[in-house]
């Protein structure tokens, strides 16, 4: 089997045995150094978590500010803490369900495939040109479930 042109293409396993074409890993698996697509089942370092914690709070800080920008008057009073109350529950319930729906289901923790380096964040710019012919789309999310569960968060919220 042939090495895979580019620094994301990766071939994958049908249910008979034989092996794919190089292109882009499915969602939640991702090349390994052998160029096959593996799944992802290592943990979330504390980088991770923390990049998750401020993603989370963006929209809280955004809700907050909004609330005591439109305030008739600026003391802090009943609406403002009701509003307030009703941001943080509503941040809250997103990011847990943001984390009970992605990979493992229902468990209250994420499989990744980790950061190695700063390209794995934007695997759209690496796509190969094998012989400067016909370029290879191998854009994945690298850093899964980083961008992911983002989005899916910020649609829940």
């Amino acid at each position: 089997m042939d090495r895979c042109p580019g620094q994301y293409c990766g071939r994958s396993m049908y249910d008979n045995g034989s092996w794919s074409d190089c292109g882009a890993c499915e969602r939640g698996y991702r090349v390994n150094e052998s160029f096959i697509c593996a799944p992802c089942r290592d943990e979330l370092n504390t980088y991770s978590w923390l990049y998750l914690g401020f993603m989370a709070m963006l929209p809280l800080m955004l809700h907050c500010f909004f609330i005591d920008l439109h305030a008739k008057d600026r003391k802090f009073s009943r609406k403002q803490l009701i509003l307030t109350a009703c941001a943080f529950i509503e941040i809250s319930l997103s990011a847990t369900l943001s984390i009970l729906v992605m990979e493992p289901m229902w468990e209250f923790r994420l499989h990744s495939c980790g950061v190695r380096n700063f390209t794995d964040w934007y695997t759209l710019f690496y796509n190969p040109s094998p012989n400067y012919e016909t370029r290879l789309h191998c854009t994945q999310e690298a850093v899964y479930p980083l961008q992911t569960i983002v989005l899916v968060f910020y649609f829940l919220c």
